[in-house]
This record gives C-alpha cells, sequence and structure tokens, in this order.
C-alpha cells in the first residue's frame, strides 16, 4: 500500500473500490456468465475474473481522479487567498 501512497491511494479509497468490484463483478457475472452458473454452458474463469477486475480498476481511477483534482482545486484557491492578502498588505505598507 505505501507504493501507491504517493498517487493519493488511501486505505478507504482501496477497500471501497474491493466493494464496488464484488457487488458490480457479481452483477456482470451473474448476467454474462448467467448460462454457466445456472446452466449447461462452460464457465470461463478468466472472464469471471476480469469482469471483478474492471470494476476495481474504475472505481480506483475514478477515485483517485476526484481525489487528485480536489487537491489541484483546493491548493490553487488557497494560493490565489494568500496572493490576495498578500496584496492587501503590501498597498498598506505602500500608503504609510
Amino acid at each position: 500500500m505505501e507504493i501507491f501512497s504517493g498517487l493519493g491511494l488511501s486505505k478507504a479509497i482501496f477497500t471501497r473500490s474491493v466493494r464496488v468490484a464484488i457487488v458490480v463483478g457479481t452483477i456482470l457475472n451473474l448476467i454474462n456468465q448467467g448460462d454457466a452458473i445456472f446452466g449447461s454452458a462452460e464457465s470461463d474463469l478468466g472472464k469471471a475474473a476480469l469482469t471483478y477486475c474492471v470494476p476495481f480498476f474504475v472505481a480506483m481511477y475514478g477515485a483517485l481522479s476526484a481525489t487528485r483534482d480536489y487537491r489541484k482545486n483546493s491548493l490553487g484557491r488557497n494560493q490565489r487567498h494568500k496572493t490576495d492578502e498578500d496584496r492587501g498588505t503590501r498597498a498598506a505598507q505602500l500608503l504609510e
């Protein structure tokens, strides 16, 4: 987990992505391989595994993107506020 901490990956994001993968992957497996599960068709374990991986990576990407954008926008606003405060302080010093 520490390897991905530079990307903004937290335990909460990872856990949430696993939960999404379990729920969405199970639903997709029931839809895509219903014949194999309930009928006589053969099951494809590779496809079943990928069916769980795709929602995991989509949820992970969405959470990391949102976290990155939030941090980027928050930092930008804080910097603008500091700059505005600095301008006001400098302007007051020039008037004295």
